[in-house]
């Protein structure tokens, strides 16, 4: 019943987001000038990151320009180097799932960084929860108060269009199982080559433990250049303990 589910989201705004779902690239270089803050820290950083779609994404960091972290992720496993210690760690995805308090793969983190809607699947129902919204749910009213209740692993994403409907300003992830949201706000965009790739983002995620708050600013954008990831471990550094 539609009622107790909210309005069922109208065809107009299930067909722009499924286009914009539809987005493609090969590969992507951008520069990242990062900002983050949480309850104990408020560091600035910078971050470049080469990704190379559905099967690698590669970031490396720099404080005061010196390279101090890099990984390289692919579809289920993720290599990080310390470059202060001077060891390595090779691990699973849910490394970056516990970083951000909720399930995500490569494919949801390359979505997430470029802006274009993450798990959208135009077979499924999705709900306008206020009349004249730009913004759309997975899931009808009754839906979220049952997952809420049963603490339910279920992902519920919000999208959120611009008035033109030809741009994603906005998604909302929640987990009620992980009690964790994660919002994200597209404040600028930069069409680059034909492709609409985001400037200035938002990230908030919101969690029992504390809330962080990442802003980044997307410079030197690159898009189809065939970027060539260069990731090696060097011979001198060990596992990290």
């Amino acid at each position: 019943d539609t009622s107790e589910q909210g309005e069922v989201a109208s065809e107009e705004l299930v067909v722009a987001l499924d286009s914009l779902s539809q987005t493609t690239f090969d590969s992507y270089y951008s520069k990242l000038a990062t900002s983050y803050k949480d309850s104990s820290r408020n560091v600035s950083f910078k971050t470049s990151t080469w990704m190379i779609a559905d099967s690698a994404a590669y970031f490396l960091i720099k404080f005061a320009n010196f390279p101090v972290a890099s990984a390289l992720m692919g579809q289920d496993s993720v290599t990080i180097l310390d470059r202060r210690s001077k060891c390595y760690q090779n691990a699973s995805l849910d490394v970056l799932s516990e970083q951000f308090g909720t399930e995500l793969s490569l494919e949801n983190l390359q979505d997430i960084l470029l802006g274009i809607p993450t798990n959208f699947d135009k077979e499924k129902t999705y709900y306008q929860n206020e009349e004249n919204s730009l913004s759309l749910c997975t899931h009808g009213l009754k839906d979220i108060e049952q997952a809420k209740l049963e603490n339910s692993d279920e992902i519920i994403t919000y999208y959120s269009l611009n008035e033109q409907l030809n741009e994603l300003e906005g998604m909302t992830l929640v987990s009620f199982k992980d009690t964790t949201e994660i919002n994200l706000e597209y404040n600028e965009r930069e069409i680059v080559d034909g492709f609409n790739s985001p400037k200035m983002v938002t990230v908030r995620i919101t969690s029992p433990r504390q809330t962080i708050t990442v802003e980044l600013n997307y410079t030197k954008i690159r898009v189809n250049q065939s970027e060539q990831i260069q990731f090696v471990i060097p011979e001198s550094y060990d596992e990290c303990k």
